[in-house]
């Protein structure tokens, strides 16, 4: 088995797309790597991370805005960067997006599931 590169290579595959699902499942994330999908910037301040998915969380009050912030910064993001989707500078405060395509796609495909629009 340690021989045989193909096997390997499909391992390392499914390993991918189990964390990128792991990755997705999380409504924050998503919609963070949302933010990346709808603009043609890769590189966010993280207050406007912060703000984007407050606002896409109907999460209105301040109180609500701090807590989000926590969360992305101590949850959300460090489990992006493990996924090699983000990077995170924490002297500038800014997130910059290393997704792909297929991120995108998968992300597009969850939206259209969240709305409702995927049913004929």
């Amino acid at each position: 088995m340690d021989g045989n590169p193909f096997i390997t290579d499909q391992q390392t595959a499914a390993v991918d797309l189990d964390e990128l699902f792991e990755v997705l499942a999380d409504g924050h994330r998503r919609r963070l790597l949302g933010y990346f999908d709808d603009t043609d910037d890769d590189v966010a301040a993280f207050s406007d991370l912060v703000e984007h998915v407050a606002a896409e969380s109907d999460a209105v009050a301040n109180d609500d805005r701090q807590r989000v912030a926590v969360n992305l910064h101590h949850n959300h993001v460090p489990k992006l960067e493990d996924a090699n989707l983000v990077e995170y500078d924490p002297r500038s405060e800014t997130v910059r997006y290393r997704g792909s395509s297929v991120v995108s796609d998968w992300i597009e495909l969850a939206r259209a599931y969240e709305s409702g629009s995927h049913r004929a």
